[in-house]
């Protein structure tokens, strides 16, 4: 082998193996700047033997120009997918750059499981699961505090009823009646009625002074106006003006001491780290606390031990910085994670705090592509195809549209273009703030040196090597360009590949042919039947009269057979042991050197000083002969490696030159 054969073929190897290796350690597979305060990267990475597709939005809230929020559903019995939700909230001096998937909801009636506030306004009370293998089993939510500041805490939310001197405890605001619960309906629940079944009692009550948009902190009143005794089935009606208790189990002895006209007092609060907060929305298990793995749930549980696609909101040690990632799951790029490696990777990644989500086929990321006007889905859940969900979380950037800043150009064709062809150029313009402006094409010059400019068009006159230029305001960018004359063959074999001219050569006589995708494929494995096509075509051997060979493996109705015959008739190639030419056998360097000698009848003798090549060993003369007529040289640390595979480019050089 020559030596610039042994050094494409040394690179061809090492991208061979490194792109065969490429899930073997962490690697950045994308990383871009989404907005000024948001960045976006996405890892591939094996965690504990399994590969994993790992995606982390930063938002810097210390960027002026950049906010977290809640987007929740209304009505609260909607869904909508990610990037709707992205998409509806996306307006001017208002974008929605990133976002991902919020926390748990009921599939069957589609609505939030926890609680949810925003503005300080109760949007849903929502529970807290008993039970520490239950995801939800401790009041924790992610907000941001009234300070603006992010928050991961536990919350002590308090509802409360008094009566005659007497306070009870109210279970939840507008969500289902469930045992032992007493819940205050207001007309904001979904259509009006209080939806309950006829085991338990509800109050009505009138000339609430405030039953809309409650607040924590908030006291409203209401007078009794009606009562609905147990076992009444009819449907209950919320007063435009008023509000319902309703009652089950133990908590129907209080509502029987509430007499017609009797007046209630009912206080809504929150400790003070949450009152006033811009939103909170509850989740869990909590995942980091304090920079380490604190697993808010037993990890031993089914649901902690699974492995499945992961989402979870974080905050840095500064509490400046909140992290939005997501895991994907159930697939072989990406098996997702059990909640202790989870959260493992979380502190890795700096977390100093970190909640739960929302997971397996809800689990959803969706960014701002540079020069999108819209955030689209990035990630691959685990449902093929984006979920509806209840709650996102949304990184938002504020930026006014601003200067252009920052220029990509794209061809409409790419690689080697032929003399004569008409090209388009595409120009995308960014301001500071990673904005798409407007293009003005007044405003937009294109020039190159190998053609001519009309517009954005480029009619390529001349073959060479150059740029495409464009400016646009005090922005310039340039693109490599190739023209060539005549086009290449192969798509994997442009113009500029070292072994282009031989390739050609032997394409253009038909001696080597490519495939039908259009590649040539110069680094697979030659086979020996592919041997014997390859010296049949290119000696011009009688394919049509051959003698009878007795092949095992090459019954006479096999479509190679009279090339195979021709070429063993000639006595170039010939078979194996057992009587077997052994088709599908990689041709070694060799048996090459062998067969060349023998079927260009190459003469001469040279010195054979590789170590691995010894006197009487198999192929030691035609190798000598091939030194002899300066078709190989071997390795530079004195090999032959007479026993290594050839590949379809070795070999189409080494034909070459014999030819």
């Amino acid at each position: 082998m020559g030596k610039k054969v042994k050094y494409s073929f040394i690179l061809f190897l090492f991208v061979l193996v490194w792109g065969g290796q490429s899930n073997a350690s962490a690697a950045v597979v994308n990383e871009f700047q989404v907005s000024p305060g948001v960045k976006y990267k996405e890892n591939q990475e094996i965690v504990n033997a399994n590969n994993q597709n790992i995606r982390v939005m930063e938002v810097n809230l210390k960027d002026p120009y950049t906010q977290l929020e809640l987007s929740y559903p209304n009505p609260l019995n909607t869904l909508a997918t990610t990037s709707r939700q992205a998409r509806e909230n996306t307006r001017n001096g208002h974008r929605v750059v990133g976002a991902i998937n919020g926390s748990f909801f009921d599939m069957s009636a589609k609505t939030p499981m926890y609680l949810i506030s925003y503005n300080n306004r109760i949007i849903n009370s929502g529970i807290v699961a008993s039970g520490n293998d239950q995801y939800v089993n401790k009041p924790i939510a992610f907000g941001i505090d009234k300070q603006g500041n992010p928050l991961i805490d536990s919350f002590n939310m308090k509802l409360s009823l008094n009566h005659n001197s007497n306070t009870y405890e109210i279970t939840g605001i507008n969500k289902v009646r469930n045992n032992d619960n007493l819940i205050l309906y207001t007309p904001e629940n979904t259509g009006g009625y209080t939806n309950t079944n006829p085991y338990g009692i509800e109050v009505i009550f009138k000339n609430a002074s405030k039953n809309k948009d409650l607040e924590f902190g908030d006291t409203i009143t209401g007078v009794v106006s009606e009562i609905k005794p147990h076992g009444d089935s009819t449907n209950t009606k919320v007063p435009e003006d008023g509000f319902v208790l309703s009652g089950h189990g133990d908590k129907l002895a209080l509502l029987k001491t509430m007499n017609l006209g009797d007046e209630v007092q009912i206080q809504l609060n929150i400790d003070e780290k949450w009152k006033g907060s811009k939103f909170m929305a509850a989740s869990g298990p909590t995942l980091v606390n304090n920079g380490k793995v604190e697993l808010g749930m037993d990890p031993n549980s089914s649901r902690a031990r699974e492995r499945a696609p992961r989402t979870a909101i974080a905050i840095d040690k500064t509490m400046t910085k909140v992290f939005l990632v997501t895991v994907d799951g159930r697939n072989t790029n990406s098996r997702g994670m059990n909640l202790t490696e989870f959260a493992q990777y979380l502190v890795k990644a700096g977390a100093y705090k970190a909640l739960n989500l929302d997971g397996g086929g809800s689990t959803t990321m969706v960014v701002r592509k540079q020069g999108d006007d819209y955030a689209t889905l990035i990630n691959k859940p685990s449902d093929i195809s984006e979920r509806g969900v209840s709650t996102t979380f949304q990184a938002i950037s504020t930026a006014p549209l601003g200067d252009p800043a920052r220029m990509e150009l794209s061809l409409s064709k790419g690689g080697e273009i032929l003399v004569g062809s008409t090209i388009t150029v595409n120009t995308m313009v960014l301001d500071q703030y990673y904005n798409r402006l407007a293009l003005d094409s007044s405003k937009l010059s294109i020039s190159t040196d190998l053609g001519t400019v009309k517009g954005n068009s480029i009619t390529l006159s001349k073959a060479g090597k150059g740029f495409v230029t464009a400016k646009y305001g005090n922005v310039t960018k340039q693109i490599p360009i190739t023209v060539v004359s005549e086009a290449a063959k192969f798509k994997d074999v442009p113009s500029s590949y070292p072994y282009y001219r031989e390739i050609k050569y032997l394409t253009d006589r038909n001696i080597i042919t490519g495939y039908t995708d259009g590649t040539f494929r110069p680094g697979n494995t030659l086979k020996r039947v592919d041997a014997a096509l390859l010296l049949a075509r290119s000696l011009n051997l009688n394919t049509s009269n051959v003698p009878n060979v007795q092949f095992v493996d090459v019954p006479k109705t096999y479509r190679y057979y009279n090339e195979i015959a021709a070429v063993a008739g000639a006595k170039i190639m010939t078979g194996k042991a057992g009587n077997k030419f052994d088709l599908n056998a990689p041709l070694t360097r060799a048996e090459m050197a062998v067969i060349l000698q023998r079927a260009f009848k190459l003469q001469g003798k040279a010195n054979v000083e590789f170590k691995d090549v010894k006197p009487g060993s198999f192929g030691y003369e035609a190798i000598s002969a091939l030194i002899a007529n300066k078709i190989t040289e071997g390795y530079n640390d004195n090999t032959f490696r007479p026993g290594q595979a050839v590949t379809r480019v070795q070999y189409a050089l080494f034909l070459y030159r014999s030819l």
